[in-house]
């Protein structure tokens, strides 16, 4: 049910994104949601260790990151960038220790996520207050 739930909320701070947002953040939110909608399709639930298509999608997606925060130069696209590298280090430190198990690994997975959302979030409300405090300056010019 959880898991409804997150997507529910992923589904809606990206439309929100798309919807009050400027074009870096639009870029952001379609990469994000087309990756965590395609993550399902590709998924191999009898995987032990590492899922391949998973991690390649995740490896692409943070390099689309990376380059959005490069091109843009805005401080919301470095930190998603990270988070997303973090998504790809889970992975990967999850497929290395045999310790963690995969309640620990989704758990940790879905945190990062969460932070990503809550990046997006107040990525577009700065770019909404910055949007309206210059067209409070523009009527009274």
């Amino acid at each position: 049910m959880i898991v409804y739930i997150v997507y529910l909320l992923a589904v809606t701070v990206t439309g929100l994104v798309c919807w009050k947002g400027d074009r870096p953040l639009r870029s952001a939110a379609t990469v994000m949601i087309v990756s965590w909608a395609f993550t399902p399709m590709i998924v191999r639930l009898d995987a032990h260790g590492l899922n391949l298509p998973v991690t390649f999608v995740d490896i692409v997606t943070a390099l689309i990151f990376v380059w959005l925060s490069m091109r843009w130069r805005r401080l919301w696209g470095a930190v998603l960038a990270a988070l997303t590298i973090v998504c790809v280090a889970i992975r990967l430190v999850a497929s290395v220790d045999p310790g963690i198990d995969n309640y620990s690994r989704a758990a940790s997975y879905n945190v990062v996520t969460i932070l990503q959302l809550v990046v997006l979030l107040v990525a577009t409300w700065l770019t909404v207050r910055a949007r309206r405090r210059a067209n409070e300056g523009a009527v009274r010019s």
